[in-house]
Formats: structure tokens, C-alpha cells, sequence
């Protein structure tokens, strides 16, 4: 919502009274950015992310989380690895500010840390669980 509000806004100033505002173009980037991360963010934590399962499903139980332990060990590794090359960028950025906002550029920057870090926390959540689910089926089973 506040992004359509804000392109809005910024559609109308700039074509109808023809002053099209300094912050039309940083500030809806930087919520977009926001809310993407987030949102990645949020689908992992709810297990949504986009997963091809038509092979996965096929394999017996066994292979199967071994290769979806595999399969998130390496989201883990790609995530670790987008930190820590992240935080270099974060320092660097720390001192700027946008011009037309005055927003320091880490507002710019940060939703790529912080929706990194949450999806590390909610990934291995999900590689815990899936682990747990076959130890639990394997018990049912035995």
C-alpha cells in the first residue's frame, strides 16, 4: 500500500501539476527492497519458497532428506555467504546519505542483511524439522 501510494503521488505530481517530487524515486525503492526481503523472508518461515518437488517426491524417504538436507545445507552456505559479503557494503554505505531523501544509505542497503539473516534463522528451522519429521516417521515406522 505504501508503495502504490507513494508511485501515485509521484505519478499525479509530476503529470498533473508537472513538479514531480525529489523523493519519487528513492523512496519507493527503498521499500520495495524492504518489502521484498521481508517477504522472502517470511515465505521461508512459512516454508513457501520455491521448491521443485516433483523429483523430490519421488525418492524414498531415506534419500529423500538426505537430499533435502543437502538442498538446504547449500541455501545455508549461499546465505552465510550473502552476509558476510554484505557487511563490508553496510560499512562502506554507512557514512552516505540519498540525496532527494536525506535517508542514509543504509536503509538502502540493510534489507539484504536483515532479510538474509531471518531467512539463515528460518532455513535452518526448516533443515531441524525436516530431519525431525523423517526421525519421527522412522519411529512410527519401526
Amino acid at each position: 500500500m505504501i508503495i502504490a501510494t507513494i508511485v501515485f503521488v509521484a505519478v499525479v505530481m509530476r503529470y498533473v501539476f508537472n513538479e514531480p517530487p525529489l523523493w519519487a524515486d528513492e523512496a519507493p525503492r527503498v521499500f520495495f527492497l524492504w518489502m521484498t526481503y521481508l517477504g522472502i523472508a517470511v515465505a521461508t518461515k512459512r516454508g513457501r519458497n520455491i521448491r521443485v518437488t516433483h523429483f523430490i517426491d519421488k525418492f524414498a524417504p531415506k534419500p529423500r532428506v538426505i537430499l533435502e538436507t543437502f538442498m538446504h545445507c547449500l541455501v545455508l552456505i549461499m546465505l552465510g555467504t550473502l552476509i558476510w559479503y554484505s557487511i563490508p557494503i553496510l560499512k562502506l554505505q554507512a557514512g552516505g546519505s540519498m540525496l532527494s531523501t536525506g535517508w542514509s544509505f543504509l536503509w538502502l542497503f540493510t534489507p539484504v542483511t536483515v532479510g538474509s539473516i531471518l531467512m539463515l534463522f528460518y532455513q535452518t528451522r526448516l533443515m531441524i524439522s525436516t530431519i525431525q519429521t523423517y526421525k519421527i516417521n522412522v519411529e512410527k515406522g519401526s
